[in-house]
């Protein structure tokens, strides 16, 4: 037994050696873009979009009316951007995005922030749970093999002389009721709901929320929210009419 441990550990570091993308290949949501090469051409190119398939959905802008045209929408989590395709079957990049309050793709709805960007609604509720889901650079690594943390400006498209290192990594954040982002945080939450500080500061001892954790801050976010009185609809369901009212 020990000598097929043994045995194992030693192909592992011979594959390092040989190889050293093969250790990062290994790893959950890493992903490694090769110099002189564009995303368009690594095996992991579909990993680029939140979606296998593009679909049906639809823009709701700031000033409260939605097309009635529906698009064919996917989310580029590489690029941050909203693709669609046009009639002609090209695929491009949502712009003029200034004006979007959301866009709804499928069955999901993504939050739009003029300055940020996209953020992916889990919960619709007075305040709201979304997240935002991003490749980050974390290392890139020379040919001579020397890798380096000290990354250089990213241009996203643009070729490079070394390969790239990415993860993809989740970040989640409150929607307040004036559709402001809160990063996901203990002190976030008691300042969303300052007269509950009491009631809420007991529920994080009693269920030690992880705010890492998706299921943790639904269940939180789901508990805060039967605080706020909510005259058009009940506490326990879903609330899109915020960001989604359609133009009669």
């Amino acid at each position: 037994m020990l000598l097929t441990i043994f045995r194992f550990a030693l192909l592992l570091f011979l594959l390092a050696m040989l190889d050293p993308p093969f250790v990062y290949a290994q790893r959950t949501n890493y992903f490694t873009l090769p110099a002189w090469t564009n995303v368009s051409k690594v095996p992991w190119r579909k990993s680029i979009y939140r979606f296998q398939e593009f679909q049906k959905g639809k823009i709701t802008y700031t000033k409260g009316f939605a097309l009635d045209y529906e698009f064919d929408l996917n989310y580029n989590v590489y690029y941050e951007k909203m693709d669609f395709i046009t009639l002609a079957g090209d695929t491009l990049s949502i712009t003029n995005t200034g004006e979007i309050r959301s866009i709804q793709v499928g069955n999901k709805t993504f939050f739009h922030d003029a300055s940020t960007g996209y953020y992916e609604v889990l919960v619709h509720l007075p305040v709201a749970l979304a997240f935002r889901n991003q490749f980050f650079l974390e290392e890139i690594e020379f040919s001579n093999g020397a890798r380096s943390e000290a990354i250089p400006t990213d241009l996203r498209g643009v070729v490079a002389a070394y390969d790239r290192i990415y993860r993809k990594r989740f970040s989640y954040f409150f929607v307040d009721q004036n559709n402001e982002l809160n990063k996901a945080t203990r002190a976030s939450v008691l300042k969303l709901f300052p007269e509950y500080n009491t009631e809420i500061k007991a529920y994080l001892l009693e269920h030690d929320v992880d705010f890492e954790s998706r299921e943790d801050l639904i269940d939180l976010t789901i508990y805060c929210n039967q605080f706020i009185e909510d005259d058009n609809n009940d506490s326990t369901v879903l609330d899109t009419t915020r960001w989604e009212k359609r133009a009669t």
